[in-house]
């Protein structure tokens, strides 16, 4: 499969020498020496990966890549520039990009990292977006879910960290009136209190220190879908107080501005706290809660769903043969045994990272025991030991019974048992029953 690139900079020699190196490692190439140039390209036309530059005149890669975003064309970005300053990488990275290199790019770097992107992008035809569930407590609250995104109610979902949270937000807004509007996410815990009001709302320019210009927060961004607010718990007293009244209002003001603006967004918030705790605590306000709680699914931990430990494993390994280019074909019995034996604490994500770092040192069609962490091959001798157990303790009891009926004779209990003399000697001399 041939993948599509297009590569956006001003400099036209640093597109065709980019193009040419590109073209060496089998991907097809175009470029555009503006970003303006490049969106209407984007519009009429489909490509795998966008590589862009930073500084452009007419339109900086930043706003180009807001504006790809905006559009809501599904592909991927990369920014190189010789402009590599922190605040310039956070920013890029903030705005979408997924990485960003400095020039003069290290190819090799650089052609490893496409490699794994499109690699990526290929295994998201597996539809990774699907809740992979045998669980019979799971599958109602995919139907709970199903039921709820139709309707305008606002929805909590709880559970532990790592749990797929975040799919069932998703799973909701795909089954909403709203699909086809923005479905805009935000993770309250992930982004520092001072910016989490201007992240929700917007600002305007001059409305702090570091408010350069206007810019739309995620309301404005979700305007006429959802919005997906996680580790909601987290977020402080003042930004609660705050939301509440845009819960109740459904408006709000830019900060630094007074201007009243209206919305039309569906709520879906998730934590893995528990909030009635956070009410007791003073940490966090019942009013919001209950405002925010009209429907509540809180997903179990994995160690409360074995039933799809497996399942779950085999969807992660088809994903993981896609993006490493492996073709491991089945889990041995040890390691079988041995993720049943776990407990998961990081749940679904801690399966998902365990099973990708097993694929990376696997060169065999049969994924074994020792490409697995020391722990989880600590546990598997820990069962095992423990079957054995079980088993010693069930093969003495039937032998000192057979003894018992036999009147003492090693023959005849031999006989009763169905095994010669011999056999029945060496099992009771490893009992320690001689």
């Amino acid at each position: 499969m041939s993948y599509s690139i297009l590569i956006v900079d001003d400099e036209k020699h640093m597109c065709i020498s980019l193009s040419k190196l590109l073209n060496l490692h089998g991907f097809e190439t175009s470029f555009e020496t503006g970003a303006k140039s490049a969106l209407e390209r984007l519009r009429n036309q489909s490509f795998d990966l966008v590589i862009t530059d930073l500084k452009m005149p007419g339109m900086s890669g930043l706003s180009f890549i807001e504006k790809i975003k905006s559009m809501k064309l599904p592909v991927p970005i990369i920014m190189i520039s010789g402009y590599a300053s922190t605040e310039n990488v956070v920013e890029a990275m903030r705005c979408g990009a997924l990485n960003f290199y400095s020039k003069p790019v290290r190819m090799a770097e650089l052609i490893s990292e496409i490699r794994k992107i499109l690699n990526i992008k290929k295994a998201h035809g597996i539809d990774n977006k699907r809740i992979v569930t045998e669980n019979k407590k799971v599958q109602d609250l995919i139907s709970m879910a199903k039921k709820a995104g139709p309707t305008e109610a606002s929805v909590i979902i709880t559970g532990e960290s790592g749990t797929g949270k975040e799919l069932f937000a998703a799973h909701i807004h795909k089954n909403s009136k709203r699909k086809d509007k923005p479905y805009v996410k935000i993770n309250c815990a992930a982004i520092p209190e001072n910016l989490l009001e201007s992240e929700l709302f917007g600002h305007v320019k001059g409305a702090f220190t570091d408010a350069r210009e206007d810019r739309q927060g995620k309301f404005e961004a979700a305007e006429g879908g959802s919005i997906f607010l996680d580790e909601i718990g987290e977020m402080s007293m003042a930004t609660q107080v705050k939301l509440l009244r845009v819960l109740q209002e459904r408006e709000y003001e830019r900060v630094g501005s007074n201007e009243i603006r209206r919305m039309d967004v569906r709520f879906i918030a998730a934590t893995n706290r528990d909030l009635l705790e956070r009410i007791q605590s003073g940490k966090f306000r019942e009013d919001l809660f209950y405002r925010l709680n009209v429907v509540n699914l809180k997903i179990p931990p994995l160690r409360e769903r074995k039933d799809d430990i497996l399942p779950l494993a085999r969807h992660f390994l088809q994903e993981m043969n896609l993006i490493y280019n492996k073709k491991i074909q089945r889990f041995s019995h040890e390691v079988t045994t041995a993720f049943l034996a776990h407990d998961w604490p990081g749940n679904i994500r801690e399966l998902k990272n365990t099973i990708e770092r097993a694929v990376i040192f696997c060169d065999e069609e049969e994924l074994n025991l020792d490409c697995l962490p020391e722990r989880y091959r600590s546990e598997y001798d820990r069962k095992n030991d423990s079957l054995k157990n079980v088993y010693d303790k069930v093969t003495r009891e039937v032998i000192l019974d057979a003894l018992e009926k036999s009147g003492g004779s090693k023959q005849k209990a031999a006989e009763i048992l169905g095994i010669n003399r011999r056999t029945l000697y060496n099992k009771m001399k490893l009992l320690d029953l001689l």
